[in-house]
């Protein structure tokens, strides 16, 4: 019996749990003008950044997602935002730094070449709000509402997924307007308005998948309500992405046991406000994803506006984990009223910064469960409840040093559904056996 329990706790203790605090932020500082952004944020007195800088020092994400953040190719902005606005402090506060961020395209301000907004005409202009409606995702130019992604951990760049170019036709029982687009513009029409990004996200060697994105607000549209059939249907992209049967418009979906966290500015309440079909539900009910945790303003509040999270009375900025691989153990709202600290730093946007913190729990326990053993004199059986895509080894000791573990070459594991099953024949020095996870691309 001995041998059984010290080979249980030898799993727990191969990863150690880590608590993390992802936030998601619309900061609103997207300019009139392409690269201007940038310029402003060049000298690091930029009064709105500086704002915002002091409330990510307030609040101390570790990864964050920036919404209403323009896109430039170099993503001289971000590292401006970074090296000059949260590296120094702001006010005394202590500064923060994101040496791992990504910038992407946004399909905003990127022309169509068609009349999408049924104007009578189609403006390649850019600068104006009638260029911004004949582009695949509203803006004024190229980039504008765009985002980024600041974080204090590795991001795996090689395995990064954006799924910009999905077309809206394709997404199977859509809703698009009947009789709105034209069919060549449907040919065309991409759904996401600005991106879906897919980011992995190295903690302690373990993965999560950063799940951003800024749907379309559902409103400024006519009777064909196009911008909210469009919101809702965003929303669906990452409740596709999350089962295998429904993600074959996006080529493959996201690994069942992957852990995740979906973040952003959905556009979307749950009960109220012009959202089709109660669009944010299809998050907030999945089956992999843990809505149950709804952060709640700091400041003073009332019942009916103690979830909002936008000054337009709604709930519309999430942080979602997955129900696998994390616990919720706090997070809120961040708005400061009155004379609490920080109140006069917000006004900076109509959206105020949501976090959760998590606990990312280690991979060996999501990867290894029910772990059985059985033994007939040297003959040994290990079983327990996997997965068949991670990379399981086996590992022998006579005494728990570290110097004195050694690993079993090319170990035959078997599994019959997610059941796992390893047989060894093992010497009388043999007193120690444990399970390792090795890293996967699935996880």
């Amino acid at each position: 019996m001995k041998w059984l329990i010290t080979i249980i706790l030898s799993l727990v203790s191969l990863l150690q749990a880590r608590e993390i605090r992802v936030a998601t932020y619309n900061v609103a500082l997207s300019q009139d003008s392409q690269g201007r952004l940038s310029a402003l944020l060049r000298p690091g007195t930029f009064l709105p950044a500086k704002r915002v800088a002091e409330v990510v020092q307030i609040i101390q994400p570790d990864v964050l997602l920036l919404n209403e953040f323009d896109y430039d190719a170099g993503g001289t902005a971000a590292t401006r935002m970074n090296d000059k606005y949260f590296k120094v402090s702001q006010n005394g506060r202590d500064p923060q730094d994101y040496p791992f961020r990504y910038v992407g395209v946004s399909n905003t301000g990127l022309h169509s070449g068609f009349d999408l907004d049924n104007s009578g005409g189609i403006d390649n202009t850019p600068g104006d709000q009638s260029y911004g409606g004949d582009a695949f995702g509203f803006g004024e130019f190229p980039g504008k509402f765009a985002m980024a992604v600041f974080s204090k951990f590795p991001i795996d760049f090689s395995a990064i997924r954006t799924f910009e170019e999905i077309l809206w036709k394709d997404l199977p029982g859509n809703l698009i307007p009947p009789g709105f687009y034209s069919p060549e513009e449907l040919e065309v029409l991409r759904i996401s308005s600005k991106n879906h990004w897919d980011i992995p996200i190295v903690v302690d060697g373990r993965t999560f998948h950063f799940l951003v994105s800024h749907p379309t607000p559902p409103v400024f549209d006519g009777p064909e309500n196009r911008n909210g059939r469009r919101n809702h249907d965003e929303i669906r992209i990452w409740a596709d992405y999350l089962m295998e049967d429904t993600a074959g418009y996006l080529g493959r979906g996201l690994s069942p046991n992957a852990p995740f966290i979906i973040a952003g500015d959905q556009n979307a309440d749950p009960t109220r406000g012009d959202s089709v079909n109660a669009a944010i539900n299809q998050l907030l009910d999945h089956p992999r994803v843990n809505g149950s945790f709804i952060p709640e303003r700091t400041g003073a509040s009332s019942n009916t506006t103690r979830f909002n999270t936008a000054t337009f009375n709604l709930r519309v900025d999430y942080v979602l984990p997955s129900k696998a691989g994390f616990q919720v153990t706090g997070g809120a709202v961040f708005w400061p009223t009155g004379t609490d600290d920080g109140a006069n730093l917000i006004g900076v946007s109509d959206h105020r910064p949501v976090y959760l913190d998590l606990v990312f729990e280690p991979m060996i326990d999501q990867l290894v469960r029910d772990l059985t053993i059985s033994r007939t004199g040297n003959e040994v059986t290990l079983t327990w409840l996997g997965d068949p895509a991670a990379s399981y080894g086996i590992e022998v000791s006579s005494n728990l040093k570290i110097e004195s573990w050694q690993s079993v070459t090319n170990p035959m594991i078997e599994f019959t559904n997610e059941r796992a099953s390893f047989h060894l024949t093992i010497g009388e020095n043999v007193q120690f056996l444990r399970v390792s996870v090795g890293p996967s691309q699935d996880f």
